[in-house]
């Protein structure tokens, strides 16, 4: 492993994590007396609000070091910042828009469109939402203009959202790490959660990982783009101010797009992984992430030339189904798992053998 990874120093690594610690201590530990002069020096959030930290950096001391380890957390691509959920408690101290209260990430970043209509930005959760007799959360917008054209697509998706979560108001506050099962932060967890990142990073970006040729050029750029969270699906086109009427799944429609769900747990992918798993004589993997998918390596033991069809079989796959991703968003049109199953067997077959037979069929 690498002495620094993306500017950061692993030597300074155990001064980063325990520099962490005090960001959940400075959340859970809310009536202490140093948290209380924190606040009053540096805001009610103390510098630490996830989409706007680094303008409150102060320029020397301790806290400005704390600050700084969670930036370098998120330097690694760890989304740390974000990971800390607290609960409504009244409603009157958690910010509608800007705290991550329901989710993982807040209002303010998720639906941004909408965010700019918000006569009152600070506006709290006591504010913006009830509760119905039946239990069903509901929002109350006080806008600057009515929503129009694709703004109404976000406000039907937070209506959902809202709808879709049990919102229950009570008189304390808790929060959860949402980086681990328990929810609770501890310096040993992240250590882990540093180590396996930057491990699984160095094995990604190698050479030989991201190599097949037995695939065309292009399938090697689109693994490369895939693994590294490039490919414009609705969640990463949204964060770049691209106007779109949803950022859900345009094949399922049962999540949010990523390239995770849209080329592994969608409804329809998990059902093409099955059958492709199943053509190979292959059990599925339990719950695989995409490096698990795309890195090539096979349920059992294989020979190299084995492994490296197995691998290009499974670019296939991904690519196939990005492909039918593109379909149904530019032509309103999906096709079911066998038709795609089929397609990834003759594309497989065409790649692999014509290059196998030092033929270059692209």
């Amino acid at each position: 492993m690498p002495d620094m990874y993306n500017g950061f120093d692993i030597n300074l690594g155990w001064s980063i994590r325990n520099c962490c610690k005090w960001w959940w201590r400075f959340k859970t530990e809310t009536n202490c007396l140093w948290t209380k002069i924190i606040q009053s020096i540096h805001g009610i959030d103390g510098g630490l609000r996830a989409e706007d930290g680094r303008a409150h950096i102060p320029s020397v001391g301790i806290w400005h070091n704390i600050i700084l380890a969670g930036n370098h957390i998120e330097n690694l691509q760890i989304s740390f910042k974000s990971s800390f959920t607290k609960s409504i408690g009244d409603g009157s101290s958690t910010s509608f828009w800007k705290d991550s209260w329901c989710g993982s990430d807040c209002f303010k970043n998720i639906f941004p469109r909408i965010f700019r209509l918000e006569s009152n930005p600070d506006a709290t959760v006591k504010d913006r939402v009830v509760v119905s007799e039946s239990n069903v959360a509901q929002l109350v917008g006080n806008w600057v203009r009515q929503p129009t054209g694709r703004t109404l697509g976000e406000l039907d998706e937070i209506s959902k959202l809202l709808s879709s979560v049990n919102v229950t108001f009570s008189p304390q506050i808790t929060w959860k790490w949402n980086l681990v099962s328990n929810g609770i932060f501890t310096v040993k967890s992240l250590a882990r959660i540093i180590d396996a990142h930057l491990l699984e990073n160095s094995i990604v970006g190698s050479h030989e990982t991201l190599r097949n040729t037995l695939v065309p050029k292009k399938l090697e750029v689109f693994v490369w783009r895939a693994l590294r969270k490039r490919l414009p699906v609705r969640v990463e086109l949204d964060k770049r101010g691209i106007d779109l009427h949803s950022i859900r799944c345009p094949v399922c429609d049962g999540d949010i797009e990523s390239v995770e769900h849209s080329l592994i747990s969608c409804k329809l992918s998990v059902e093409i992984w099955s059958r492709v798993f199943k053509w190979w004589g292959f059990g599925n993997l339990a719950n695989p992430g995409l490096n698990d998918i795309l890195r090539g390596k096979a349920p059992q033991n294989m020979s190299s030339l084995g492994s490296k069809i197995w691998q290009a079989v499974e670019w296939v796959c991904a690519y196939t189904i990005w492909k039918n991703r593109n379909t149904a968003v530019f032509k309103n049109k999906s096709s079911c798992a066998p038709v795609i199953l089929n397609e990834i067997q003759v594309l497989s077959y065409d790649w692999i053998s014509g290059r196998i037979k030092g033929k270059d069929i692209d």
